[in-house]
C-alpha cells in the first residue's frame, strides 16, 4: 500500500510500498544497505566537486590573465609614468611676471608673494572613498565645496605629473592649516608664488588689462610654448598684447620622492627667469588726474559710461586711458570669485567693457574741423565763403508731398558764418550745406563719396593698430553699405540726401571710437599725420638692458595743404576764444578744441553722447585729449569740465617741465 507519509528526504511517497506483513530485517543488513548507498552518493559528490574546482581555477586564472593585461598593456603608459613619479619628478615654480612703469618709473603692477593650493595627481588617493574624505577635509578647510575641487582635480588636462591649481591666494591660516595637516591630507601641498599686484586698478583696468588663470582650451593652444595647467596669463590689455615679454619662464628641480609624495632629495635646479619690465607712455600722475576728474564728473551729472584719452599728436604716445566704470583687476590676479565674476558681467554698465576702443559711437559735430579741411582742399568752398544759418533747411519733396525740413541745434539760426566761425560755433546748417549741398545757395556740397574717401584718408572705417587687444574699426557708412544691409527693402536701400546731410555733421549711421575720434584732431593739430598709437615706450630685462624699443609709427598723411589744416584750426582756435569752448579761455595755455553732441536714440531725440576734444598749446600741440560721456547732454557743457581740469594741471606740471 502507499506509504501515507511524506517523506524528508524529497522524494513523493508515492514512488514507495510499503508491505504491512513481512520479515524484520537485522541492524547489520540495515547497516550495510546504507553504506553501498552512501559510496554512491560519496563518488558523485566527489565528481561534482572536482569540476567545480576545475572550473574556479580557470576563471580565476582568466582574471589574473586579464587583469595582468591590463595592468601591463592597457594602462601601461599610466603607471610608467606613476612608476617614474615614484622615483624622480620634475617640480616646478613660478617666474615673477614682469614689472610695469610709467614713463616716470613709477610702478603700476609688480607682483606679490601668495600662498597656493595645489593637488598633485601621483600623490591623490586612488581609493575613491579615501580620495572623497580628503577632498571633504579640503574643502572644509577652504570654505567651498567639494564639488568645486572634484571639478578641478578629474577635469585636468594636464600629464600626470603636473601640479593641478585648487585655489590661489589662501589667506595665511589656511596656510597653517594645511602644513599642519600635510600628513593626512595626501596628494595636497601649499605652495608660495607670486601673483599680480596692481597699484591703482580702477585707473588702470582697461589699459594695463589682468592676468588671470589659463582655461583648458588655452592650454590645449599653449601648452607647447611652455605654459603649465595651473598657469596663469595675461587675458586683457597690455598683460595680453606683451604676454610674451611678461611672462618669464619657470624655475625647474629635479626631485626624488617617495611614495607618498614627500621630497627625499634634490639632484638639480634651474633658477625662475623673471619677465621683462614694460616701461609706458603713460604718465602716473597724469593718469590718476583724468580718472578722478571724469569719476567726478559723472557724479555730479549722475551717469556712469565714459571714456577720455590724452595722447601726444606730434608722435602718437598714449598719456593717459581711461574706461568707465572700470573694476578692480586685483580681482582676477589672485583668481576671482565665481559670486565676483558673475556681479561683473552682469552689471548692465558692463564695467568689463572697454569703452576708448572698444566703443562705437556717432562723434557729432566734432567732424566739422575735419570735413571742413576737406571742403577746403575741394574747393568746395574758400575761407572767404559764407552761407547764411537761419536753423533750419528745406528741401522740396519733388515726388509731390511735404517738404523736408532740416534744422540745427539752434533752431533760430546762427546767421551769416563763415567756416572758421562755423567750426567756433558749431553750426550744423553750414555743414549740412558743405556736406551735401543745397541749390538755393549754389553750393554743390562734397557729396557722400568724397566725404567717403576723405573719412577713409583720415583713418575711419578700421582699427589704428594701438598695442591693446580688440579694438573696434568703426563704420563709414556709404550707399553700397546701405543697399547690402537692407537687400530686401529698396525703400530702406536707398541712399538719400538726407543721409548725407547727417553724416556731414556726425550723426546718421556714422560710428567711430574715442580713440579715432582722438587720432584725426591729433591729425589736424599736427599739420596731417596720422599716428599710430602706443603705449609702451621700450621693454627692459630684469637687469635693466634694453630689450626693445619702440618708434612712432605713421599710418599715413592726409591729403590736405597746410594751409587748409590750419584754418581748420584756426576755427578750433576761435571755439575757445569765443565759441562753444570759452570755459578754456581762461586756461595759462592757449588751447583750440570742438565740442560734440551726438544723437543716438531714435525714440528719443533729446538724448545725446557728449564729446569734446582738444589741443594744446595752439601753436606748437604737445597734448590732445577727448572725452565721451555717454548718455551725458551738451560736450560743451557735461564734457568741457573734464578737459578743463586736466589741462590746467598740465599746464601747471608738465608744460615746458
Amino acid at each position: 500500500m502507499r506509504n501515507p507519509f511524506h517523506l524528508k528526504n524529497g522524494i513523493d511517497s508515492e514512488d514507495w510500498l510499503v508491505q504491512e506483513k513481512h520479515e524484520s530485517i537485522s541492524f547489520e543488513e540495515s547497516l550495510a544497505d546504507v553504506n553501498s548507498r552512501g559510496v554512491l552518493e560519496r563518488e558523485q559528490d566527489s565528481k561534482s566537486r572536482f569540476g567545480l574546482i576545475i572550473f574556479l581555477v580557470v576563471a580565476i586564472f582568466g582574471l589574473v590573465i586579464g587583469r595582468l593585461y591590463y595592468l601591463t598593456v592597457t594602462k601601461h603608459d599610466y603607471y610608467l609614468e606613476i612608476a617614474r613619479g615614484n622615483r624622480l619628478r620634475i617640480e616646478y615654480f613660478s617666474a615673477p611676471r614682469g614689472a610695469i612703469y610709467d614713463s616716470h618709473d613709477l610702478i603700476i603692477a609688480a607682483n606679490k608673494p601668495s600662498f597656493e593650493l595645489v593637488a598633485s595627481p601621483l600623490d591623490l588617493p586612488q581609493d575613491p572613498g579615501q580620495l572623497r574624505s580628503v577632498v571633504g577635509n579640503v574643502a572644509e578647510i577652504l570654505q567651498i565645496d567639494p564639488s568645486e575641487i572634484e571639478s578641478e582635480i578629474s577635469g585636468q588636462h594636464a600629464a600626470i605629473y603636473q601640479s593641478i591649481l585648487v585655489k590661489s591666494n589662501l589667506t595665511r591660516d589656511q596656510a597653517l592649516i594645511f602644513q599642519e595637516r600635510e600628513s593626512s591630507l595626501p596628494g595636497f601641498q601649499v605652495i608660495n608664488a607670486p601673483i599680480r599686484d596692481y597699484k591703482t586698478p580702477e585707473a588702470y583696468a582697461h589699459a594695463v588689462g589682468y592676468v588671470g588663470k589659463i582655461s583648458a582650451d588655452e592650454y590645449d593652444a599653449k601648452s607647447s610654448q611652455g605654459y603649465l595647467y595651473n598657469d596663469f596669463l595675461g587675458k586683457t590689455g597690455l598683460e595680453q598684447t606683451y604676454e610674451d615679454y611678461l611672462r618669464g619662464k619657470f624655475g625647474q628641480q629635479q626631485v626624488q620622492v617617495d611614495a607618498r609624495g614627500v621630497v627625499q632629495q634634490v639632484f638639480g635646479e634651474i633658477p625662475a627667469q623673471p619677465g621683462d619690465n614694460l616701461h609706458l607712455n603713460l604718465d602716473d600722475v597724469l593718469q590718476q588726474e583724468l580718472f578722478t576728474a571724469l569719476s567726478g564728473r559723472l557724479k555730479t551729472i549722475n551717469k556712469t559710461r565714459a571714456a577720455a584719452i590724452a595722447v601726444n599728436p606730434q608722435n602718437g604716445k598714449v598719456l593717459a586711458y581711461v574706461s568707465l566704470p572700470s573694476f578692480d583687476n586685483n580681482l582676477f590676479a589672485g583668481g576671482i570669485d565665481v559670486k565676483d565674476y558673475a556681479s561683473l558681467t552682469a552689471n548692465k554698465n558692463q564695467p568689463l567693457f572697454n569703452r576708448a576702443i572698444q566703443g562705437t559711437y556717432p562723434p557729432g559735430s566734432t567732424v566739422k574741423p575735419m570735413i571742413a579741411s576737406a571742403a577746403l582742399q575741394e574747393s568746395v568752398i574758400t575761407p572767404q565763403t559764407v552761407l547764411d544759418d537761419s536753423g533750419f533747411l528745406r528741401i522740396r519733396n519733388v515726388y509731390g508731398g511735404p517738404d523736408s525740413l532740416f534744422y540745427g541745434y539752434n533752431h533760430s539760426g546762427l546767421g551769416p558764418v563763415d567756416v572758421r566761425r562755423a567750426i567756433a560755433v558749431s553750426s550744423d546748417i553750414f555743414f549740412y550745406m558743405v556736406g551735401g549741398g543745397y541749390t538755393p545757395a549754389g553750393l554743390q556740397g562734397m557729396g557722400i563719396d568724397r566725404l567717403d574717401q576723405y573719412f577713409k584718408d583720415y583713418h575711419l572705417g578700421s582699427p589704428l593698430g594701438i598695442d591693446l587687444p580688440g579694438e573696434a574699426g568703426g563704420l563709414v557708412p556709404t550707399p553700397a553699405w546701405k543697399a547690402a544691409r537692407f537687400p530686401n527693402d529698396p525703400l530702406a536701400a536707398k541712399w538719400y540726401l538726407g543721409d548725407t546731410y547727417h553724416v556731414s555733421i556726425g550723426q546718421g549711421d556714422l560710428l567711430v571710437t574715442p580713440l579715432q575720434l582722438l587720432s584725426w584732431i591729433s591729425t589736424i593739430a599736427n599739420g596731417g599725420k596720422i599716428y599710430q598709437p602706443y603705449l609702451v615706450d621700450h621693454i627692459t630685462d630684469n637687469q635693466g638692458k634694453l630689450v626693445k624699443q619702440f618708434e612712432p609709427q605713421v599710418l599715413g598723411t592726409v591729403p590736405i595743404d597746410a594751409q587748409n589744416l590750419q584754418i581748420a584750426r584756426e576755427g578750433m582756435r576761435e571755439a575757445v576764444t569765443g565759441g562753444t569752448a570759452k570755459s578754456l579761455n581762461t586756461l595759462s595755455i592757449e588751447v583750440a578744441a570742438k565740442t560734440g553732441t551726438a544723437q543716438f536714440d531714435s525714440r528719443d531725440l533729446s538724448r545725446t553722447h557728449a564729446w569734446f576734444s582738444a589741443f594744446a598749446p595752439y601753436d606748437n600741440p604737445q597734448i590732445a585729449i577727448v572725452v565721451l560721456i555717454e548718455d551725458g547732454g551738451e560736450g560743451g557743457i557735461n564734457a568741457v569740465p573734464v578737459v578743463r581740469q586736466v589741462l590746467d594741471w598740465w599746464a601747471k606740471n608738465r608744460y615746458n617741465k
